[in-house]
């Protein structure tokens, strides 16, 4: 039996992709002829989407097997609203229906303003990529029963997607598939925060899923904090307990010393999360204000510099914070000002000896503002990653001086001097990590002598 013959327009748009119209004829007017039967034909083809306005005409192939998916935003105040849909097309392409609410950042990173099509999942869409800590713990918690795999990098765009409808959680940003998904019992009063905490530490340690999305490799889980005023939501970092384990006690260095860099920073100037440090139950405690969460409900946009250096093809070094923004700068994603700021923080970083500023630990908050939307995250996962434990049996690496990295930024400089001094004067801190600080302090400020 003869398979039906695929239509000359269809296998071209499954082919090469989204193609204005003119483009289009082009590479199909042999097997027509004349514009009048292309038109015709064009009416005649399966799953055809027109894309832009009628003066600037494309057209792409949807992918029947993927219905479209219904994305909603919550705002600030904590009021849902529907923003459209998101529609697979042949060739590995999306595009963005934008039946409700439009927003104009989702014009980043589409392929031309008169093709609002997306290589690729869009940026946007990247808080559904189960990531780090809480996202693997989400992905063992229910693949089982979906049949999911456990490797999250090898999972496709389809898959992503489908996940997140198939259970629904508490991303991170402020988009959902489909209705808003608040966690339950997740409200804690100030004064309880201690026991509580400790017990929702022994059920993450146990493999339950305790809160939202959030990136990151350190266990950890996300609460409310119910205060006299207002509603505050948190992420919650623990150290493993302390007593007789170097490694847990250096874990408790290096968070008391993240604590330490968010607290000099803001005292700066700079944006940085609020954090609140101490011990209970023998582990560090670190507890930071959510930057894309107002009060209980209320959200607030953000998105990964892994995200957007993804969209706009970014093929450096993956942890090149600078030359990654650099590289959204000349695509016209950031101002000047945006990668100033980030290089500034990355200097900090280098001298905080923070070896792990990969791509998800810078963020942007998602605003209104047209052509430049996004603005840099506050600064959060500010830690010395050059002394963390390693390997399967968790080897503390011995103190030692290390280089000083050379930059001509002096206020980078200072901060991380007080960053260090302020790490050394703390009681939490054990005797060794307070000296190896004030070392380091000394070091900074020397060179800032003859700087």
């Amino acid at each position: 039996m003869n398979q039906p013959r695929t239509s000359p327009i269809a296998a071209t748009l499954a082919r090469w992709g989204a193609l204005s119209s003119q483009e289009l004829y082009k590479k199909v007017q042999d097997e027509f002829g004349s514009e009048r039967s292309f038109q015709r034909a064009l009416s005649d083809t399966p799953n055809l989407v027109r894309l832009g306005s009628k003066r600037n005409r494309g057209y792409a192939l949807a992918r029947p097997e993927r219905p479209p998916s219904p994305v909603y935003m919550r705002n600030e105040e904590g009021d849902d609203v529907f923003l459209g849909h998101l529609l697979a097309l042949e060739a590995g392409q999306w595009t963005w229906d934008a039946s409700g609410t439009e927003q104009r950042w989702a014009r980043l990173s589409q392929l031309s303003e008169t093709l609002p099509v997306y290589q690729g999942l869009p940026w946007f869409m990247d808080a559904f990529r189960p990531a780090g800590f809480l996202g693997r713990a989400w992905v063992r918690e229910h693949a089982d029963a979906h049949g999911w795999s456990l490797d999250i990098q090898s999972w496709t765009d389809d898959q992503i997607l489908t996940a997140a409808q198939q259970v629904p959680w508490d991303w991170r940003g402020d988009l959902s598939l489909g209705p808003f998904h608040d966690i339950e019992n997740s409200v804690v009063a100030t004064g309880d925060r201690k026991a509580e905490y400790a017990k929702r530490a022994d059920l993450v340690l146990d493999g339950v899923m305790v809160g939202a999305s959030a990136d990151g490799e350190q266990p950890k889980f996300t609460a409310i904090v119910a205060e006299s005023d207002r509603q505050r939501p948190v992420l919650v970092k623990f150290s493993p307990r302390m007593t007789g384990d170097p490694a847990a006690r250096r874990w408790g260095d290096i968070m008391l010393t993240e604590a330490m860099a968010q607290q000099v920073m803001a005292i700066h100037g700079l944006d940085s999360a609020a954090t609140e440090l101490w011990v209970h139950d023998d582990r560090m405690w670190l507890e930071t204000t959510r930057f894309d969460r107002i009060g209980a409900h209320g959200r607030r946009g953000m998105v990964s510099l892994r995200a957007l250096a993804t969209s706009y093809h970014y093929q450096g070094p993956p942890n090149g914070w600078i030359q990654a923004v650099e590289h959204l700068e000349r695509r016209g994603a950031l101002r000047p000002e945006a990668v100033a700021n980030v290089r500034h923080i990355a200097t900090i970083g280098q001298l905080l000896l923070n070896t792990d500023m990969h791509m998800g630990n810078l963020s942007f908050i998602v605003g209104d503002g047209w052509p430049h939307p996004l603005q840099v995250a506050p600064v959060y996962d500010m830690t010395p990653m050059r002394w963390v434990p390693v390997g399967a049996q968790n080897v503390v690496p011995a103190l030692a001086p290390q280089p000083l990295f050379k930059t001509s930024d002096i206020d980078a400089m200072l901060i991380a001097a007080e960053i260090w001094e302020e790490t050394s004067r703390q009681e939490l801190a054990t005797e060794g990590w307070r000296q190896w600080s004030a070392e380091r302090a000394r070091q900074i400020r020397e060179a800032l002598a003859t700087n």
